[in-house]
């Protein structure tokens, strides 16, 4: 059993988020939608808009033209006119007799003449003989007698009943062609016709299933059938399959026949009926042609008898005249079959635009299928599997909201509201042991989504949750709750156990990842919050607690784990709080600018300065760089502060120059990463050498090799671009990064500054002495301006001019200084050229 329930959950861990969420979704859709549209069938709500999806799909079936064995003569308006109505008996007589001399096969006559007409009644009485002939009668809608009886001298052997049966919405759909029992027979007009067409000896036979008339099988109508649900199925009914829109046999009127105004052999071996078409006798039924009951298109009741008729004498020549259905089951694997399809498509389909186009196609699909099964003569419901569509499609969607609210559609793990709940659980959870959080961050992520592609970024965050769900002990609790951020929840469990837990954690992401054959290194910062005795906790400061403690391990640069100390909650909140100050300081004009002097090492000269900024908050006093720029940088506020720091250098070069005027100095300003890519800085800068007067000649930019190698070729432009405003630029901190020096010669670079880490070693290393010594020599090659950083020391001075180094900036010539401090510097003779350069010599 324990084999049996890890193959199980290997099973179910492979299974992406579409076979587990999805397919739960699915199958609650399909339940659902089926116990509902099954229950509105059961009342028959669902029945009047499937009949008129039957008649949407009728008048989309082409016609099939006019029955070749058939021919109607009609009673028309005008010969009302001609001969008045009710027709006399002898109109008729004399029609009949007209008609017989061509030995038609069977007449069928439409009229009701239970009662004398005179004149012609004998001559109608001795027409009426012929075997031939179909008479009709009218069993009423009242049981207290309105029934209409059939011509006395007609047999009942040759009478059929009208065989119309309207549907509730008053559509001529139905044929009821026989009622009977074992002890008395009603037979229909039309199947009256049909029998007599096939011959006087040709007997009918009846079960409960169906009739059976010669080879022909007539299956009985049942309540459920096609779109029905809730439908008087009393007699044998069958559906009537209309032959045409209009007229669906060859047509004469009484006047013709009687002029002889015709072609005999439309008549002989034919069936003939003989019927009113005069609108104003209102004989008129709503066809499945009728799209509203305000058109004009009705049929007249012998052109429906027509029809039937034709679709009878189609099925005795073997022709597939009769409608089919699918049987009880069958209609309920369709309407399954489709709710199971409308779940797919909206589980699979997340986007709008896709998922709308999904469903469209969809629905043209079902109709599609509908109207070709009509064409078939298999009617299959449309309109309840088009509900079941939309139901179970807007279930899944439901469902899936829900889901995605809680948990993350990537990975299918909870989300942040669902841990910090399952967290609160715990907490309260009476007589646990210490209740420990974790908080894990995947390293340089952001990288793989930039360089990768966001569907590789996704595809690693699926892989890392499979990892940590293979690793981790099965009751623990894994959520997705950021970006590239997961969370733990160990309840249960000794600290001991959970560290090595974590242990294990932090082996596992050791292994690379494999993606399209290229493998990825991939480590993790991990964080531990664990409640202490005594301590009232909420889940949100525990998981606070543990991204604290994870930003501990990243700040540490340890592929490994820190547990939470009051310490970090402590230094997190200064930090926090420095952002604060940090926002309004600019605001504040609490920055200030000093200057470094930058020193030709050949003559001990000042050429210029580099522009530093200075916090000075009014509480803390001066805060240092290192703990300001990168908060600034985070926050976006370094933007601004460069801004202001460009224009206030230019200032102050400016005001140096009307008070020194012979200094040619030159004033270097530090770019920041996130200042490198503002679309609009070289516009910035102009503005500001515009403003205060100086030419771009005398400042420098300085750059980090690091900003320029993220994307080289934008990098040289911009760098073109702000050399055409006469700006020099210089790469900072060179030899501390990742350029290449084959990309070097590439950039229109003016100056390269040797890092203060290379500087401050090469007197005790050999090592870093070459580094320098190969970097001033690079620089020469190029035609590039050295400025070594960070010079403290006499020896350093004559070793790095001993190599060639030009410029050089450090303690040794002057820490930062204000601007009124610079200007002693530039106008009395600096300390360092008394003894420090002639000492060297």
């Amino acid at each position: 059993m324990t084999a049996f329930k890890a193959r199980a959950k290997a099973l179910v861990e492979r299974l992406p988020w579409s076979a587990t969420m999805g397919a739960r979704s699915v199958l609650v859709a399909t339940l659902i939608t089926t116990t509902l549209v099954t229950g509105a069938k059961k009342f028959g709500l669902l029945q009047p808009f499937e009949l008129n999806s039957f008649d949407t799909l009728t008048r989309l079936q082409p016609d099939r033209g006019t029955d070749p064995r058939l021919l109607i003569i009609a009673v028309s308006e005008a010969e009302l006119q001609a001969y008045g109505w009710p027709l006399s008996d002898g109109v008729i007589a004399a029609t009949l007799q007209a008609v017989q001399q061509h030995q038609p096969r069977v007449i069928g006559l439409d009229l009701y003449r239970s009662t004398p007409q005179p004149p012609g009644n004998a001559e109608l009485v001795q027409q009426l003989e012929a075997d031939n002939l179909i008479g009709i009668w009218n069993v009423g809608n009242n049981p207290a007698g309105d029934e209409v009886p059939g011509p006395p001298a007609v047999p009942a052997e040759r009478l059929g009943f009208n065989d119309l049966a309207l549907d509730p919405d008053g559509v001529l759909r139905r044929s009821l062609l026989f009622v009977g029992s074992s002890d008395q027979a009603y037979y229909s007009f039309g199947l009256r016709v049909a029998q007599r067409y096939l011959g006087q000896d040709v007997a009918l036979r009846f079960d409960e299933e169906a009739l059976y008339l010669s080879s022909l099988t007539l299956p009985r109508l049942q309540e459920w059938s096609g779109g029905y649900q809730a439908v008087d199925n009393g007699g044998y009914q069958i559906l009537t399959r209309y032959r045409s829109r209009e007229m669906p046999a060859q047509q004469l009127t009484v006047a013709q026949v009687l002029k002889g105004q015709y072609d005999p052999a439309w008549i002989r071996d034919r069936v003939v009926l003989i019927g009113s078409t005069a609108a104003s006798l209102k004989d008129e039924f709503y066809t499945p042609y009728t799209a509203t009951q305000q058109q004009e298109l009705t049929q007249s009741g012998v052109v429906v008898h027509a029809q039937i008729i034709s679709q009878l004498l189609e099925g005795l020549a073997g022709e597939q005249a009769l409608y089919r259905f699918l049987p009880a089951w069958g209609e309920f694997l369709w309407l399954v079959g489709w709710t199971l399809a409308a779940g797919v498509v909206a589980s699979n389909l997340r986007r709008p635009l896709v998922l709308l186009l999904g469903v469209g196609f969809v629905v043209a699909l079902l109709w599609g299928i509908g109207w070709v099964s009509l064409f078939s003569s298999l009617w299959v419901p449309v309109f309840e599997p088009l509900v079941g569509l939309l139901v179970a499609g807007g279930l899944v969607l439901m469902q899936q909201g829900l889901y995605r609210s809680t948990h993350d559609w990537v990975t299918d793990l909870p989300g942040r509201e669902l841990f910090l709940e399952q967290v609160r659980r715990a907490l309260q959870l009476e007589g646990s042991e210490r209740v420990m959080v974790a908080f894990l961050d995947i390293n340089r992520f952001k990288l793989i989504n930039q360089s990768l592609g966001y569907s590789i970024g996704d595809r690693v965050l699926l892989m890392m949750a499979k990892r940590l769900r293979q690793t981790l002990p099965e009751d623990t609790l894994l959520a997705r709750v950021g970006g590239d951020e997961f969370a733990l929840l160990f309840q249960q469990r000794p600290q001991a156990e959970v560290e090595g837990s974590l242990k294990n954690l932090q082996k596992a992401l050791a292994a690379p990842f494999c993606l399209n054959q290229q493998r990825l290194a991939i480590t993790a910062s991990l964080g531990l919050a664990i409640t202490q005795g005594g301590t009232d906790y909420k889940a949100e400061d525990l998981l606070r607690d543990a991204h604290t403690a994870m930003y501990r391990a990243k700040a540490l640069d340890q592929f490994s784990y820190e547990v939470f100390s009051r310490s970090m909650q402590e230094a997190a909140a200064q930090r926090l709080q420095l952002e604060s100050h940090l926002l309004e300081a600019l605001e504040k004009q609490e920055f200030v600018l000093y200057y470094q002097p930058i020193v030709a090492l050949e003559t001990g000269r000042i050429t210029g300065f580099e522009a530093l900024v200075r916090w000075r908050h009014p509480d803390q006093g001066f805060v240092a760089p290192n703990a300001f720029i990168p908060i600034a940088e985070e926050t976006g506020l370094i933007l601004e502060l460069g801004q202001w720091i460009f224009r206030e250098a230019c200032q102050q070069l400016e005001r140096w120059q009307r008070q020194v005027p012979r200094s040619a100095l030159k004033m270097s300003i530090n770019l920041s990463r996130r200042q490198f890519v503002q679309s609009d800085l070289v516009q910035q800068i102009a503005a500001s050498l515009r403003d205060s007067g100086v030419s771009g000649q005398q400042i420098q930019l300085e750059i980090t090799e690091s900003m320029i190698m993220r994307d080289v070729e934008t990098s040289r432009e911009l760098m073109l671009r702000l050399k055409e405003l006469g700006l020099q630029l210089a790469i900072d901190d060179f030899g501390t990064g990742y350029s290449s020096l084959s990309y070097l010669h590439r950039f229109p670079t003016d100056t390269l500054k040797i890092d203060r880490s290379f500087v401050s070693r090469m007197e005790h290393s050999q090592e870093d002495r070459e580094i320098v010594h190969t970097i001033i020599t690079l620089g020469h090659k190029l035609n590039l301006t050295l400025v070594a950083e960070g010079i403290e020391t006499v020896e350093q001075m004559v070793l790095l001019r001993q190599m060639g180094c030009q410029f050089g900036q450090g303690f040794l010539f002057s820490k930062p200084v204000t601007g009124e401090d610079a200007i002693a510097l530039l106008t009395q003779p600096p300390s360092w050229l008394n003894g420090s350069l002639s000492g060297s010599a």
